[in-house]
């Protein structure tokens, strides 16, 4: 496996975690979490704080339990940083869609006064 593959696959992992996560709480609280580590690299100990370098750890150790001795040296050679990076690139959305401020939820083009999911009235 190339080293995108892996970066890939620690991602996915990272998604399913996320996935598989109560809704409020991944909607309000661990995606924007992610987002924030990954605007502000540089401040590790923001990460520790905040759990992202734990789960990323966690996520890592799941796809090293699949992996042979070779792969799994390639893969503790990525950096958390690496990884962050990555999932903020493979979770961004097309800028058009409009979403909603609070639950990241698609709205209607229409502009539907609130949101179907959070139930945030959105300005028009």
């Amino acid at each position: 496996m190339t080293r995108r593959e892996h970066l890939d696959a620690i991602c996915a992992a990272i998604e399913a975690k996320l996935d598989a996560a109560p809704a409020a709480a991944a909607r309000r609280l661990l995606r924007p979490q992610l987002r924030w580590v990954g605007q502000q690299l540089d401040d590790a100990d923001l990460a520790h704080r905040l759990g992202v370098v734990a789960l990323v750890e966690a996520c890592r150790d799941e796809h090293l339990a699949s992996l042979d001795a070779d792969d799994g040296l390639a893969v503790l050679a990525i950096d958390w940083r690496e990884v962050v990076e990555r999932a903020c690139e493979r979770a961004r959305v097309d800028p058009a869609v409009p979403r909603c401020r609070r639950c990241g939820a698609r709205l209607s083009r229409a502009r539907a006064p609130r949101c179907r999911r959070c139930g945030l009235r959105e300005p028009r």
